[in-house]
């Protein structure tokens, strides 16, 4: 573990870390202070600027927040790699808020590279969970999950405290509302909320709950949606974070949207805009805001103002480094198609409804990545949000058509062909990805070729079937014996051939048992037996051992024999400790004649 030169000084600096985040407002008074911030490059000195550049940025002085964080930097030692990391982790959160998406993912992949080097784990799962959320705005699922999939892994077998898992969970919170599985998202989001009440955490809490809240609404849990809102305003109120009084009110609005309550919306959105100007808000929001004053407009039959503010939608879309996702741009030109309309201009509503769905056609790479992933992440998956939003979206396209049908009888033809080419474009589409994501699922879980349940597969079963739960069971890692002398004697390919007839063996030997098995690597499988003390799992790999010395395998009758270590699980023991044991006896049994099981 990494101790910043001393074990006192490191302990310093985070205990006035976690104070700050409790009282955030104050202590920008304390760290902005003469006495506190000198001028003196010390660690301790230096860590205090980073600090208070991180907390001008949670309250929203954008200004102060960047002079701080580049005035600091060039202070910062090329030898102190944990400062210059920490340095790097929360200037990447504030170029995210600027809409600079490339250079927050450089910032957070040197923030992760210098925590490395300094050998620190929790501020490296504090990192890589801040890339995973990172990743999802650019639909990066893949390396999303597989960042949080590691964070998750390393938590669950280290001692992690509450303030470092409050990053996991509020990443699988993130990437699972961006899949439409909101039961989980919403779990994850209440374990990290739960987290920062007990701990008094305002800094990380505000934006927990809103991430809290946009689930609940997206999840159409209205209620809980606005009660979760009012909460957040009331703590903007209370620690003075203009931030957060942005969000409260955008976020109201948007349900008031969905409950048509639209004055009451426009009242609100006008209140979140009054605070954007001095606040560094991602441009995604600030699409979001202006197409809801959009959709308001257009609900009262006001389709200038709704072009107005679809225009500086389109304005933002293009200025932002790299395109926004794909539904900010065909949400924005389906309200632009609806005004348009509305004014009867419905040759520039025609055009705006073709650009929507050439949309659709360029979202299908990104929703495949998707697909895959649901099937990586190894938690319950859904393809919800593809088949509501393709849905929702044709359902407008069908409306827009037939609305024209009613007014311009010369469009007719016109709009049933592209109603009729968007729905057969969908179902295909929608088809194929049903079948994807099954394949891929498949996949994900499954050795080549064997066709046994792969490593990924079995450590999962057993994180989240067996130890969570703390019941009895062991596990087994057996080992062929002497299997190299197979593929020098009779080459890979008979080698394979034994491979998979050992697969066969160990799938007929667990067929009606509970007991799973999964090939760990090469020629090594590990069986996991839930119910099973140590005696009752030492007899039953013995029996497959047996079973398998008396089996021929491949064209050439080959024999082969394995060698087996067993462990069994003791409450709060870790997955790692567990493992290790077996392997342990596994390497007895092989140093002591081979052929034998040990326990």
């Amino acid at each position: 573990m990494y101790t910043y030169g001393s074990t006192d000084l490191y302990e310093e600096l985070i205990r006035v870390e976690q104070q700050a985040l409790v009282e955030p407002i104050q202590y920008i008074t304390i760290l902005s202070s003469e006495q506190s911030v000198d001028k003196s490059p010390t660690s301790k000195n230096l860590f205090y600027k980073v600090l208070l550049a991180r907390l001008y940025s949670f309250h929203g002085d954008v200004t102060l927040a960047k002079l701080t964080f580049d005035s600091v930097f060039p202070q910062l030692p090329e030898t102190d790699t944990w400062l210059r990391g920490y340095w790097m982790l929360y200037r990447s959160n504030l170029s995210l808020g600027e809409g600079k998406l490339p250079q927050a993912l450089k910032q957070i992949d040197q923030a992760i590279a210098l925590f490395v080097r300094s050998n620190d784990l929790k501020m490296q799962i504090r990192a890589r969970t801040t890339k995973a959320i990172l990743l999802l705005w650019q639909e990066d699922y893949k390396l999303s999950i597989e960042l949080l999939e590691a964070a998750y892994l390393a938590s669950k077998t280290s001692q992690i405290p509450n303030s470092t898992m409050n990053y996991v969970y509020t990443g699988f919170a993130a990437y699972y509302t961006s899949m439409s599985i909101f039961d989980q998202a919403i779990k994850f989001a209440e374990l990290a909320k739960d987290n920062v009440v007990n701990n008094g955490d305002v800094v990380n809490g505000l934006p927990i709950i809103s991430v809290l809240c946009s689930t609940y609404e997206r999840a159409q849990q209205l209620d809980l949606a606005n009660a979760c809102y009012e909460q957040m305003i009331d703590l903007s109120v209370t620690v003075k974070v203009p931030r957060y009084l942005f969000w409260g009110p955008a976020g109201k609005a948007s349900v008031a949207i969905k409950q048509q309550d639209y004055s009451t919306a426009l009242k609100l959105l006008y209140l979140a805009k009054s605070y954007l100007p001095d606040l560094a808000i991602n441009p995604a929001h600030v699409v979001a805001l202006y197409n809801n004053f959009a959709k308001s407009f257009i609900a009262l039959n006001q389709p200038a103002q709704a072009l107005e503010y679809l225009a500086r939608s389109e304005e933002l879309l293009n200025q932002y480094q790299r395109p926004l996702n794909n539904r900010y741009k065909r949400n924005t030109l389906l309200l632009k198609a609806k005004s348009q309309e509305i004014q009867k201009d419905f040759v520039a509503a025609n055009e705006s409804l073709w650009l929507f769905i050439d949309l659709v056609e360029e979202a299908k790479l990104s929703t495949q990545q998707k697909l895959e992933q649901e099937a990586r992440s190894k938690f319950e998956s859904t393809q919800q949000e593809i088949k509501l939003q393709l849905a929702e979206e044709k359902l407008k396209n069908q409306q827009i058509e037939l609305e024209r049908l009613e007014k311009d009888a010369q469009l007719q033809t016109a709009y049933l062909i592209i109603g009729f080419l968007a729905f057969v474009s969908i179902s295909i589409f929608t088809f194929n990805q049903h079948k994807a994501f099954r394949k891929s699922q498949y996949r994900a879980n499954t050795d080549v070729l064997t066709g046994a349940p792969n490593r990924r597969y079995i450590l999962d079963f057993v994180l989240k079937k067996l130890l969570e739960r703390e019941k009895l069971f062991a596990v087994a890692i057996l080992d062929i014996d002497h299997f190299k002398h197979v593929n020098d004697k009779y080459g890979h390919d008979i080698g394979d051939q034994a491979l998979i007839g050992f697969t066969q063996t160990l799938n007929e030997y667990l067929s009606d048992t509970d007991c799973k098995f999964a090939r760990f690597g090469g020629e090594e499988f590990l069986v996991v037996m839930p119910g099973y003390d140590i005696t009752k799992a030492k007899a039953f790999i013995t029996g497959l051992c047996d079973l398998i010395r008396a089996t021929s395998y491949t064209e050439e009758t080959i024999s082969l024999t394995s060698s087996a270590g067993v462990s069994q699980y003791i409450k709060g023991i870790q997955l790692n400790a567990i493992l290790k044991q077996a392997d342990e006896k596994l390497y007895e049994a092989k140093n002591t004649g081979r052929d034998k099981v040990c326990s």
